[in-house]
């Protein structure tokens, strides 16, 4: 198996990106994940433009995460059986194609928040194959010490993402308008596919040839129900997944449609305001990474996730009192510093103690925790802006969800995860 790049084999490449395989994935998801802030940016605002209401763009939000709900555990025994890389490669090509139609719909005039929805939900769907695909092809291309390097690399690249995207996107909102601006996010994925198939690794899973598949599909349902016998046996896995529902359920719609929400009503802002809030979120994620490398690894792996959780709920509270974009521009920095003692603590968290053969699945239902119940909380949050201030929702929240994080001190199989 090739894991490293024989010329950067030792030196300070390997240290910075660990090997030449880690640094494309890195380098790609970058580019595409810059590309899915700005795409959320204007999709976001552009509801909020065309519907007039908070609770019909939650629910047109919310089928940006709904299909991993729905797909998820399938999408992971699809992971677990077929070549991880050609099922990236594959959502890519679908990815760039589809988002494609939001522009051409615009120039027919038959563009609404129904079409917008359809088309979301479709690149949903393939987002679901490709996280856990993702997740679990870092397996293979790093040795075991490699794991949290690695996986702090892959696991905050959108961190540079949500820097990168939200810059461009608050410049070029006034200049080509949120429809135009979503129709970058087709050359990000294609430039995804462009690193992702410099990749050199051994294949994993059967081929992807068109006789197999009814077979292979037909398998796939097995295997799904081995994985969730896996996690019922495996009371770690079980502890973590609910434990991530519950903090996904509580936060993430706040978080996601609450921005755009609180900078429109409360601050009386318009939509370049609202991708430099998302700027905030990028320039606290970086600094969380660098203190989470210099000191993360005197704390336990459910530690830091423990920890990450009651500072992420705590630090929405002074939003309540926040009446500037300055102000809600440091606040959403200093709460963007927790995030990545979650999002980094989880992956390797499964990668070790996780079978190789079955991580597809495990991250798979880790992504169906996160993306499922983003999913509810969006549509929900939604609602509730329709009838209480946003922020209001972000002390009430706040509250809930820092008390969330002490819940895994009572769960021993958690609390025992090093």
């Amino acid at each position: 198996m090739e894991t490293t790049d024989k010329v950067h084999k030792t030196g300070w490449f390997q240290r910075v990106f660990v090997n030449r395989n880690i640094f494309n994935l890195w380098v790609g998801q970058i580019i595409s994940q810059s590309g899915d802030s700005i795409f959320e940016i204007g999709l976001l605002w552009l509801l909020l433009e065309l519907t007039g209401s908070n609770a019909i763009t939650g629910m047109v939000a919310m089928s940006a995460y709904l299909p991993t709900l729905m797909f998820g555990l399938f999408s992971g025994a699809l992971v677990d059986r077929f070549d991880r890389r050609r099922l990236m490669l594959f959502s890519d090509a679908i990815r760039a194609v589809i988002i494609l139609f939001i522009p051409l719909l615009y120039w027919l005039d038959g563009l609404n928040g129904l079409m917008l929805g359809i088309i979301t939900f479709i690149l949903a769907s393939f987002n679901s194959l490709f996280n856990p695909a993702r997740d679990a092809l870092v397996g293979q291309l790093i040795k075991p010490e490699e794991q949290l390097a690695a996986n702090s690399m892959i696991q905050t690249s959108w961190q540079y993402a949500m820097f990168i995207g939200p810059a461009v996107a608050g410049i070029l909102l006034a200049i080509v308008g949120e429809v135009h601006l979503i129709s970058l996010d087709a050359l990000t994925f294609l430039a995804s596919f462009y690193f992702i198939y410099k990749i050199k690794t051994n294949k994993t899973g059967a081929s992807m040839r068109l006789k197999n598949l009814p077979l292979e599909f037909k398998a796939s349902w097995k295997d799904m129900i081995e994985g969730l016998g896996y996690v019922k046996k495996d009371r770690r896995i079980g502890a973590l997944l609910l434990f991530t529902a519950v903090d996904n359920f509580v936060l993430m719609g706040p978080a996601i449609i609450g921005a755009p929400i609180f900078v429109r009503e409360i601050l009386k802002e318009d939509a370049s305001s609202y991708a430099f809030v998302q700027v905030a979120y990028a320039v606290g994620m970086v600094l969380g990474t660098i203190l989470l490398r210099r000191f993360g690894g005197a704390l336990r792996k459910s530690q830091l996730i423990q920890w990450g959780v009651i500072l992420d709920g705590i630090t929405f509270v002074p939003l309540f009192w926040v009446t500037s974009f300055s102000e809600m521009f440091i606040t959403i920095t200093i709460h963007a510093m927790a995030i990545p003692m979650i999002i980094v603590a989880r992956p390797n968290i499964i990668l070790t103690i996780v079978p190789s053969e079955m991580q597809g699945r495990v991250f798979s239902l880790m992504s169906v925790c996160v993306f499922g119940l983003t999913a509810l909380s969006i549509a929900l949050t939604g609602i509730i802006a329709e009838i209480i201030p946003m922020n209001v929702i972000y002390l009430v929240i706040g509250i809930i969800a820092a008390s969330t994080g002490t819940f895994g001190w009572f769960i021993k199989e958690f609390r025992e995860l090093k």
